[in-house]
């Protein structure tokens, strides 16, 4: 009995997901489950209670004086933080040593990564050097534009701070951002 409702249980669980990613949904702001917040990306989903939600932020900062990272970040009570950035060279012919040497390990990596994993999407994959850039409890997403951390920034105050929850559309697909 105790199996059978446990396969019951999963199925609820995993047919509208099925279902969602079967079908071929444009970008953009949609309807999604009633009082939560979700952002769905080329490499991930992210999804957190809005009413677990602590602090969304939106900033930028550089990196070794060479890699200027642009970042919204998503702080939830439950401890987990999603991270949506983009990174660029602060200057591509930039004369720092230990910017110059960032920026071509970040290259290197991206493309080591890329050739294993076949997915030849070097501009959305999270690199990370351990132990250096662990964070532990948080999931990360590197986006391809600049535009989109506003994005998802925009998107996670109306819905959480704005709207509290009220609104219609808690669910952003960006494919290409």
């Amino acid at each position: 009995m105790k199996f059978s409702l446990f396969f019951l249980f999963s199925a609820v669980l995993v047919l509208p997901f099925s279902s969602l990613r079967s079908q071929d949904t444009p970008d953009g702001m949609q309807v999604g489950i009633h009082g939560f917040w979700e952002v769905v990306t080329s490499s991930g989903r992210f999804m957190a209670r809005l009413d677990q939600i602590a602090s969304v932020t939106e900033h930028t900062y550089v990196i070794d004086g060479a890699v200027r990272v642009f970042e919204c970040t998503v702080d939830t009570d439950g401890g987990q933080t999603a991270r949506f950035y983009y990174i660029e060279p602060v200057t591509e012919q930039s004369s720092i040593t230990t910017g110059s040497a960032t920026i071509s390990r970040l290259k290197d990596m991206a493309n080591r990564a890329s050739d294993k994993l076949g997915t030849g999407d070097v501009d959305s994959l999270v690199t990370k050097h351990y132990p250096d850039t662990t964070h532990a409890k948080t999931s990360e997403f590197r986006m391809k534009n600049k535009e989109t951390i506003s994005q998802i920034y925009d998107f996670a105050r109306r819905v959480w701070a704005e709207e509290r929850g009220k609104g219609g559309q808690n669910l952003l697909i960006i494919r290409n951002g």
